[in-house]
């Protein structure tokens, strides 16, 4: 048994204990039996494809109800018919799973405990000339009801349980589950690229990744999938057995945060500088984007979190390893180019999900192979470019919003640079062009300040040792002075802001930071705000490059 929860077609345990009774219970009588059958007829309804035990069931029921009700009035073989179909129906359902191995109907009947003589009445339906008595059949049809209670609706009793959605709390082997979860995303991410041309687990030419695989199987999903023979278990269908089998583990309050951790944790395949340089030919290349067979690697795992609604969470993460100063510069660099890869492929699906409702065709294509050869014929400037993720899903909300992404791009980060643009692509409505220019400029000159200096590079740069420095100070000094700029222009400084003594050099000790310091935090000002602008109604950026350039020019 799998214990993962499924959509099923009764509304509750109790229900399910209910029909349990009514039908197997010593008590039971025509009158509860009937009920029973209502009850199912109802799951019918619901769910028109019951699980094989209760379909059987279903039909075994009704014939026999119909039987004992009418059992003076209607025609005996009208009953043989009805009661031969219904066992038939029950061993093609219940014998199934062993004769799609290969076993014979008798086989598979000694297999499950079946009796042979039932497998011969059905032979004796489908291929004889006479149908069975009806005594025999009916006989047959209580063997049969029988059975079915003891392979399956006991064995499915202690695991009928009420699943309320919502989140969940995790214990360690939940925690343990979704680093398996993960860890086998990842795997199964690598193997699909197409390079590679592994269809199935007998594929993989490194045993050490299989067996990693199959024990993540098993650790997952337990015996819900057949590992006899590798070769018959295809990469797609794994991939398909994540999207529809995980969706429990996911519900948990910590999910995002452990997730986050089993993939950007200090032992991170996806941020790995090994990695990357083996498919870049063993040389890490500072580039402002990644070469598509890397980024193919991870095309499944990424997909699976954009479905999941986890890459928003994701992002959010690799942002703050970009930040890290402490962090090895090529892993913030990496962090920084993935960021960027992943933005523009949600501007990718925001695009084609736009169109397809505008286009409000009748019928909905759902597969993702239809969808992305969809996507190619409407952008076939895309193709083989880059990243696609789940085009069936949106952007994040949050990353649309400018007041959540003004934090991110607000604080300094060496790195902003390589997915600023991209994040402004995402926000609705969509910022002036004007304006998304001057905030990437801004960003570029605070990250790479060196490159907009001045014709002269700069005596002192200052830090925070300077604005304590001058702080401590007691005295203010008036100063007078005429200085020349590059360009051989004088300009008059004449004011009571620069409290610093002026050197020989006309160079100025600690600059405008003194009286500032003194009545102004500058590490809680946004970027783009003077200190005594911060908190005020205005949130517009507007950034003015000749005064910029003016102020990093050496006063002579």
């Amino acid at each position: 048994m799998s214990e993962y929860y499924n959509v099923v077609p009764w509304y509750s345990s109790k229900e399910w204990q209910k029909l349990y009774v009514d039908m197997y219970s010593p008590s039971s009588t025509v009158s509860s039996k009937e009920e029973a059958l209502k009850l199912l007829m109802i799951w019918k309804a619901r769910s028109p494809s019951l699980p094989s035990g209760i379909e059987s069931t279903l039909t075994l029921l009704e014939v026999q109800i119909q039987d004992i009700k009418n059992i003076h009035t209607v025609n005996d073989t009208m009953l043989c018919l009805a009661y031969s179909t219904a066992l038939m129906r029950f061993v093609n359902h219940m014998l199934d799973s062993q004769t799609a191995k290969g076993s014979s109907l008798y086989k598979a009947a000694k297999n499950l405990g079946v009796p042979d003589w039932i497998v011969d009445l059905r032979h004796d339906t489908a291929h004889g000339n006479t149908l069975p008595s009806i005594e025999l059949l009916r006989e047959a049809t209580l063997i049969s009801l029988d059975w079915l209670k003891k392979n399956y609706w006991d064995k499915h009793k202690e695991f009928i349980n009420d699943y309320v959605c919502g989140q969940i709390d995790l214990d360690e082997s939940g925690e343990n589950k979704i680093s398996a979860l993960m860890s086998f995303c990842v795997s199964l991410s690598i193997c699909a690229h197409s390079k590679l041309n592994i269809k199935s687990l007998g594929d993989i030419p490194d045993i050490n990744m299989r067996e990693s695989i199959v024990n993540d199987i098993r650790d997952l999903f337990k015996d819900s999938l057949d590992l006899s023979n590798m070769k018959k278990v295809s990469i797609r269908s794994l991939i398909n057995l994540i999207n529809t089998q995980s969706k429990r583990l996911l519900k948990s309050k910590n999910t995002a945060i452990l997730v986050n951790k089993t993939l950007l944790g200090k032992n991170s395949i996806f941020l790995s500088l090994e990695v990357l340089n083996f498919l870049n030919d063993g040389t890490p290349k500072k580039e402002s984007s990644l070469s598509k067979h890397y980024v193919h690697c991870f095309e499944v795992l990424l997909t699976f979190l954009h479905t999941n609604d986890l890459l928003q969470e994701f992002i959010l993460e690799l942002i703050k390893i970009s930040q890290n100063t402490n962090e090895n510069r090529h892993k913030c660099w990496l962090a920084a180019v993935w960021i960027s890869e992943i933005l523009c492929a949600l501007k990718k699906s925001s695009q084609f999900v736009s169109k397809m409702n505008k286009k409000k065709s009748g019928t909905e294509v759902k597969k993702r192979k239809d969808l992305k050869t969809l996507f190619y014929h409407w952008f076939p400037n895309e193709k083989g470019c880059g990243l696609l993720l789940d085009l069936n899903k949106p952007v994040p909300k949050d990353l649309t919003d400018i007041n959540f992404v003004r934090p991110i791009i607000s604080s300094y980060n060496e790195y902003l640079t390589y997915f600023i643009k991209d994040i402004l692509n995402l926000i609705e409505p969509q910022l002036p062009s004007l304006i998304t220019e001057k905030i990437c400029k801004l960003a570029k000159m605070i990250s790479s300040p060196s490159k907009f200096a001045g014709n002269s590079t700069p005596s002192k740069i200052f830090t925070v040792d300077d604005i304590k420095a001058a702080t401590e100070d007691s005295f203010i000094i008036d100063i007078e002075a005429n200085t020349k700029l590059s360009d051989n222009q004088e300009v008059n400084v004449s004011s009571n802001l620069f409290g610093s003594e002026v050197t020989s050099a006309g160079q100025m000790s600690y600059g405008i930071w003194q009286i500032v310091a003194k009545h102004h935090d500058w590490s809680s000002c946004p970027i783009g705000k003077l200190p005594w602008q911060h908190g005020t109604e205005s949130e517009q950026i507007e950034v003015n490059t000749n005064n910029i350039q003016s102020m990093d020019t050496e006063i002579n």
